[in-house]
């Protein structure tokens, strides 16, 4: 069957980050993508990675930027946050390449990302990556800088691979990188990959992360509802969200999103009345809109109904409940 790719937000973030730099506005290439700023709210939020990918191809083309996966990926390892917690509990490199594998079905819920070993080599590996070929190349880039920014734990700041295989058949401004002045590039392969030396994989890492926080951090394959309270969120102001619109919004089909749906033991309508209970408590808490707006930003035709359906899902009127924040 197919399954509904999601991501961590924090991936839009890096790629914004390069906007930052530029002085150039996230706002509009966010609203190509389906995405609003509320995206930069929390980090550890889930996407779809269909919007995320949108962004990052959409950042690339419109700005021009053909190294874009290698400049969002000059963040240090360390700054991946849950991400980097566990990983960097790893007592040395051999087991930080396990782990990074492991982790990185909590950061985006298609990883492919495994080690090959044989009697006198390891390499790191990541398998096929989805969505059009500019997509391709600066996610596939952007992973690639944290792969080799891993091995560097134990190998040192200056360490490059020898020779780097890489998905992507465009190799503009990739060779000139200053991460690969002494690497040889081999473009246009199946999967992503490079060889560790031997030598360095029972070096042990630096205690560079506190101990990991004790917050719920799964893989993503099972947090599709989580991820499409944001979208529908950004809809309401329409109108109740069709099913037809948010599964666009996904990448997906009515059908294959319905299945998903029941498959997490849930229903669309009750991701619809999850998100607007989640949004009527946000708005209610940190903003300074009426009830009457509130209302009318959650989809509702008048306040009275708002308040029934807020006394109904929390058990107090929405007057109560801003007041207790």
């Amino acid at each position: 069957m197919q399954n509904i790719p999601l991501v961590r937000a924090r991936y839009v973030y890096a790629y914004g980050a390069v906007l930052d730099q530029l002085g150039a506005s996230k706002r509009r290439l966010l609203e190509r993508a389906g995405l609003s700023e509320r995206v930069y709210e929390d980090p550890e939020a889930i996407i779809p990675a269909h919007q995320a990918w949108g962004f990052i191809g959409s950042v690339a083309d419109m700005e021009g930027i053909d190294d874009l996966g290698l400049v969002a990926g000059e963040v240090p390892i360390q700054e991946y946050g849950e991400f980097s917690k566990r990983l960097l509990q790893a007592p040395n490199l051999n087991q930080a390449l396990e782990s990074f594998c492991q982790l990185a079905c909590c950061e985006y819920s298609r990883s492919d990302f495994y080690v090959s070993r044989s009697e006198h080599s390891t390499c790191f590996c990541r398998g096929p990556i989805d969505g059009s070929e500019v997509e391709k190349k600066h996610v596939e880039l952007l992973v690639l800088t944290m792969m080799i920014a891993t091995v560097r734990l134990a190998a040192g700041q200056d360490w490059q691979p020898r020779v780097v295989h890489l998905q992507t058949k465009d190799s503009s401004r990739v060779e000139q990188h200053h991460l690969f002045s002494r690497s040889m590039i081999h473009f246009g392969n199946e999967v992503t990959s490079f060889e560790v030396p031997q030598h360095l994989l029972a070096e042990r890492l630096p205690e560079l992360a506190p101990p990991a926080d004790s917050i719920e951090y799964d893989p993503l394959e099972h947090e599709i509802p989580q991820a499409l309270h944001l979208i529908v969120s950004e809809l309401f102001v329409e109108g109740t969200p069709k099913i037809e619109s948010v599964a666009e919004a996904v990448g997906a089909s009515v059908r294959t999103l319905q299945r998903r749906l029941s498959e997490m033991n849930t229903t669309y309508s009750t991701v619809i009345e999850t998100a607007r209970m989640e949004s009527a408590k946000r708005l209610l808490a940190h903003s300074d809109f009426t009830l009457k707006e509130i209302a009318h930003q959650l989809g509702y035709s008048d306040q009275p109904h708002f308040t029934r359906a807020f006394h109904r899902w929390t058990g107090i009127s929405p007057r109560a409940y801003r007041q207790t924040r």
